[in-house]
């Protein structure tokens, strides 16, 4: 699911009208290569980490970096790949705690403050977002509640698909830390492959232990979108203000 090549090539074309263009970024393992979107004309604009999945960015990130930028919130979304002719590792290496360091440093070597960045992360980069987010607001999306760790400290957000919430019940919530159960959604909800109500594409589940069914919703992405780019304002809000100050 790698496009690398596609994306390097529609990366030196002009922007459409009314569109922000993205600019691929490379940088050190294992964060490899990223793609940057920020609000134009802002040099240093509150800024949102994106963790892939397992398999990596397979594009389940476009709803929720349209909606962060609708906020005036840039994106830097993990997990690309490299080169095709690379060998494909079977977990992607950006979705791991490790891959935050890479691009934390290089996001304050750009002006991107500290106290007006996020994490986000899907499946087990959702895992990863929550271990290594380092008191940085995190979010989750459905990591799985089984053997789930949260942070003690940084307020965080986990969105889990009610029909896919076993576990979450019993999850001790340190404080800052909300469990958010969708009604009516599944595993892997922003999935590609299918449309809503087919089947999606079988997921690496991030508990470990196997894979699990997707189950594609147009409904559920949007509403969840929404409610993390809203999470997301309201959390880098006071930190963008400090750094205007």
């Amino acid at each position: 699911m790698r496009q690398t090549l596609l994306l390097l090539l529609l990366s030196a074309l002009p922007a459409a009208a009314g569109e922000t263009p993205a600019e691929l970024i490379r940088l050190p393992e294992p964060a490899g290569l990223a793609r940057l979107v920020r609000p134009d004309g802002a040099v240093a604009p509150p800024l949102v980490v994106v963790l892939p999945d397992a398999l990596g960015e397979d594009g389940r990130s476009e709803p929720y970096v349209d909606s962060l930028l609708a906020r005036g919130i840039a994106t830097l979304v993990l997990g690309l790949g490299d080169d095709l002719e690379s060998p494909t590792a079977p977990v992607e290496p950006a979705a791991a705690p490790g891959a935050l360091a890479p691009a934390m440093a290089w996001a304050r070597a750009e002006g991107f403050a500290p106290e007006a960045t996020g994490v986000l992360g899907f499946g087990l980069g959702g895992r990863a977002a929550l271990v290594g987010a380092d008191g940085l607001p995190a979010v989750a999306l459905y990591p799985g509640c089984r053997d789930l760790a949260l942070p003690g400290s940084g307020p965080a957000l986990v969105l889990q698909g009610e029909d896919a919430a076993k576990g979450c019940a019993v999850l001790a919530q340190p404080p800052r830390v909300t469990i958010r159960l969708l009604p009516d959604a599944g595993h892997g909800w922003d999935a590609p492959g299918a449309i809503w109500p087919s089947p999606g594409p079988l997921l690496p589940d991030p508990a470990g232990g196997g894979l699990l069914r997707s189950r594609a919703d147009l409904t559920v992405t949007l509403t969840a979108a929404e409610a993390i780019a809203d999470w997301f304002e309201a959390a880098l809000l006071s930190g963008a203000r400090q750094v205007a100050r």
